[in-house]
């Protein structure tokens, strides 16, 4: 089984994440940090939705479409007689 660089970058960076804000005890009388807990938030957020953003969709197939060509068919008239060829396009 692997695990791509990114995502045990991402799985180690979550665990961090995680663990910060549980070793941290929550306080009302710093209301001074409340930006930097909000700036960190932020960054925090851009840095994940970067790597998530950026993670491999894996390889895409795409249809040639239809094959055509001209062919030469006969032309009848209303009795069944032969009147001639006529050039049709026909696809696969």
């Amino acid at each position: 089984m692997s695990v791509s660089i990114k995502k045990a970058a991402l799985a180690g960076l979550t665990a961090v994440t995680l663990a910060a804000s549980l070793c941290a005890p929550a306080s009302a009388h710093d209301g001074a940090a409340v930006g930097a807990g909000i700036a960190a938030g932020i960054l925090g957020g851009a840095m994940l939705g970067a790597a998530a953003a950026n993670a491999d969709r894996g390889p895409v197939y795409y249809d040639d479409g239809p094959t055509c060509w001209m062919e030469r068919r006969p032309i009848y008239d209303e009795d069944g007689e032969f009147v001639g060829r006529r050039r049709v396009r026909v696809c696969r």
